[in-house]
């Protein structure tokens, strides 16, 4: 990766979110952008403006709800109009949902409607408001979306948990990771799977599976390192269009 790189990263309130932004942060000569759904006068946005950053790094904190159709046109064109940016290196679409834990005999059809407005087409509408600047990146140009095994058909049975809203969500932002992929001759596209991780939505999944918050095995730390480990590596011909998790292996659909 250039020693200079301006990254874009939603949902950076808490968890997932919040740890990749303080660790692409930390590294010098980056800008980071960090979406974040609250006001930019708000108590969590300004302690995200103070993250501790490297040399010559710096942080934006920009608003932005991927619940609302225009938010990632507004986002885009206030970062170029308030801040300059003419090109994007790394996007990660972090910003996601997991309300409901029913059967689908038992879910309401807004249930599902919710989690695609949300973990569906919030990715979709991100990439369309930003493919022009990562086209326009000198490096290798990179949109991550943050994804789940309880999105993989083939993993649907080491899963029993009755997420179906999440999962078909998560299912669907896979797929259309694969087709951006397809039709963008340059940008690296990869679904993620960060983990069952140590967040409030993975204790919530722990809650719906009749765990405790404890046994939730993966803690932030671990996973956003490996997150940004497949981020710094990943290129079009090895990566792109395949599901991966954040220790590097590859996942079935």
């Amino acid at each position: 990766m250039s020693s200079s790189s301006t990254v874009l990263i939603t949902g950076t309130k808490a968890g997932i979110g919040k740890a990749l932004l303080e660790t692409f942060a930390a590294r010098p000569n980056h800008t980071v952008i960090a979406a974040i759904r609250d006001a930019v006068d708000s108590s969590p946005a300004k302690s995200l403006a103070a993250t501790a950053v490297g040399t010559g790094s710096k942080i934006i904190v920009a608003q932005y709800d991927a619940g609302f159709e225009t938010a990632a046109e507004q986002l885009i064109s206030h970062l170029k109009s308030n801040y300059n940016i003419q090109s994007l290196d790394i996007v990660i679409a972090n910003a996601g949902i997991l309300r409901h834990s029913k059967l689908v005999k038992d879910s309401a059809a807004e249930d599902f409607v919710e989690h695609f407005r949300i973990n569906t087409v919030g990715p979709i509408l991100l990439y369309k408001a930003t493919t022009n600047l990562l086209n326009a990146s000198k490096q290798t140009p990179k949109f991550f979306i943050i994804s789940s095994t309880l999105g993989s058909n083939a993993k649907m049975d080491g899963y029993p948990m009755p997420l179906s809203a999440y999962g078909v969500s998560k299912a669907a932002a896979n797929w259309i990771a694969g087709k951006i992929h397809r039709e963008e001759e340059r940008v690296v596209v990869v679904p993620i799977q960060p983990g069952w991780v140590q967040t409030s939505m993975g204790e919530r999944a722990a809650e719906v599976a009749g765990m405790s918050a404890s046994d939730v095995p993966v803690t932030i730390k671990d996973s956003v390192q490996g997150i940004v480990n497949v981020v710094d590596k990943a290129t079009k011909a090895d990566h792109s269009g395949r599901f991966w998790d954040q220790e590097g292996n590859e996942l079935p659909w």
